[in-house]
């Protein structure tokens, strides 16, 4: 394992990896724009709020998608 350095809303942070570093690159890009488009689209949105909409977001794309394929996302959840 190693760490990866990424930008995620003007913030840097290290994320331990043994994954594919372009993936992990591309993942953060993806959760970047996300909040920097809920953060200026909304009206006196905090960033901690834009924060947690996106990950509010991402859960419930995540839960559908698995839905649709009749899984889980969280074992024991309905």
């Amino acid at each position: 394992m190693h760490t990866l350095e990424v930008e995620i809303f003007n913030t840097q942070l290290t994320v331990w990896t043994g994954e594919n570093v372009a993936y992990l690159e591309a993942l953060a890009a993806e959760v970047d724009a996300r909040i920097q488009q809920l953060y200026t689209t909304s009206a006196q949105i905090s960033p901690l709020r834009a924060a947690i909409m996106a990950a509010y977001m991402f859960a419930d794309e995540a839960k559908q998608q698995q839905g649709k394929r009749g899984q889980k996302l969280i074992p024991g959840s309905s």
